[in-house]
């Protein structure tokens, strides 16, 4: 008889460290990580920070850029609530020579004012919240953190991309586990409903959460009414424009 878990995480699944550790392996695995530098030169192209400037990484997960933009000469704030992975993001600091400030906080709760020059928050870890005015809050505490003239840098799952590709269902096989992931659109196609159940060889762990999707249009009226002008759309991380050929959808803005 096989073990494991099935479980719907409910709205505050970002919260849960079980989920982030059982997943780990696919979400940060090793084509994630070799693409880490090219999406970090297409920060900096888009952002366009001066060396040593201040950078926060919001929901920075494992570290991956902050630690890649503090080789290049930044001072880097890595931002999440998942202590696990801010752990890992620090060894992956040392194992690299630079310094970066880790800090647990739900990024809700982030107090800084007028403190960094720029801010990323990339890898679609926008829309988490089930209430929307908690996603829009979560971009004006950013853009009360920016030093004025600061810019932010938002990368997510854009609707327009996901309706283009769009698959119910696809499989990844690593080691020996499998994961299966079952997609479903929600509420008018603002929610994206994850099915993702991994098989090992006598366990399965079977999880179901959502999160909030948006347009191009979507999210620029949002990044405006927190109070960023200068605010642009973008296909890829090397400022192709968000049209029918758009692989994701980031936004920026300035305060």
């Amino acid at each position: 008889m096989r073990s494991g878990e099935t479980r719907n995480l409910g709205p505050d699944w970002y919260g849960d460290p079980k989920f982030w550790s059982l997943y780990a392996p696919y979400i940060f695995g090793p084509g994630r990580w070799a693409g880490t530098s090219r999406e970090t030169d297409g920060i900096v192209a888009l952002l366009r920070p001066e060396r040593g400037s201040r950078v926060l990484d919001a929901c920075c997960g494992v570290g991956r850029h902050s630690v890649e933009l503090a080789k290049r000469g930044f001072r880097v704030t890595g931002v999440d609530l998942d202590a696990a992975y801010l752990e890992a993001a620090a060894r992956t600091a040392e194992d690299e020579g630079v310094s970066v400030d880790f800090v647990r906080m739900n990024i809700l709760d982030l107090a800084a004012v007028d403190v960094y020059d720029a801010a990323i928050n990339v890898y679609t870890s926008f829309g988490y919240f089930a209430d929307e005015g908690e996603n829009a809050l979560m971009l004006e505490k950013l853009h009360t953190a920016l030093r004025p003239g600061g810019r932010l840098l938002l990368e997510t799952l854009g609707k327009e991309p996901l309706a283009r590709s769009f698959t119910e269902s696809e499989w990844y096989e690593q080691d020996g586990t499998y994961l299966l992931a079952e997609y479903e659109i929600l509420d008018d196609f603002s929610r994206l409903r994850n099915r993702w159940i991994i098989v090992e060889k006598e366990k399965t762990f079977d999880y179901t959460f959502s999160h909030r999707i948006y347009s191009a249009q979507e999210l620029k009226r949002i990044f405006s009414e927190a109070g960023f002008t200068d605010v642009a759309a973008w296909g890829n991380y090397d400022g192709s424009p968000y049209n029918q050929k758009a692989e994701t959808l980031i936004v920026t803005g300035t305060k």
